[in-house]
């Protein structure tokens, strides 16, 4: 027996170590995955949201729609060949609604002046596509909120295009 050959222990335990890493490794990786749906959650987002009330908006906010009209006006082009027809709708709170409906009909003849003045200056690539719509937007945003409120309030709160036909 003492000439038999010692054989080297086996190594189980490095075997051990390997999987004890692994199992570790992917519960940090299970952990660093969760920390941030919990972490970041809003109270928001724990219940269910009331279908009446708009995304990001306070409870009790209702927009309503006050129409402005159709304008057709010659684009600024060589042979004055091409036209934009647009429909346009005020957007503003619906407390606001009766206001600016009477405001928008007592100062209508201004406003379609300037926007049939301001649009026929256009030309066909300032009036194309979504940046050009978006740009003319603001800016009849803008223009009719400093004519119908002097006092620098902005109760319209959007402008949005029900029709906007280039041909």
């Amino acid at each position: 027996m003492a000439n038999e050959k010692a054989e080297p222990p086996a190594k189980s335990g490095t075997r051990t170590t390997w999987i004890l890493f692994l199992a570790c490794a992917l519960l940090a990786l299970a952990a660093g995955g969760g920390v941030p749906y919990f972490l970041l959650r809003t109270p928001a987002q724990d219940g269910p949201s009331k279908p009446d009330e708009p995304h990001g908006q306070s409870s009790g906010f209702k927009q309503a729609y006050v129409p402005f009209g159709e304008i057709i006006v010659n684009l600024n082009e060589d042979r004055l060949t091409r036209y934009l027809k647009v429909k346009i709708l005020l957007v503003c709170d619906i407390r606001e609604e009766k206001e600016l409906t009477d405001l928008v009909q007592k100062k209508k003849p201004l406003l379609k002046n300037w926007l049939i003045a301001h649009l026929s200056d256009k030309s066909l690539q300032e009036v194309s596509g979504a940046a050009g719509m978006n740009k003319l937007r603001r800016e009849m945003w803008h223009q009719f909120n400093t004519e119908l409120y002097s006092d620098g309030s902005e109760k319209i709160l959007d402008i949005f295009f029900e029709e906007f036909v280039v041909q």
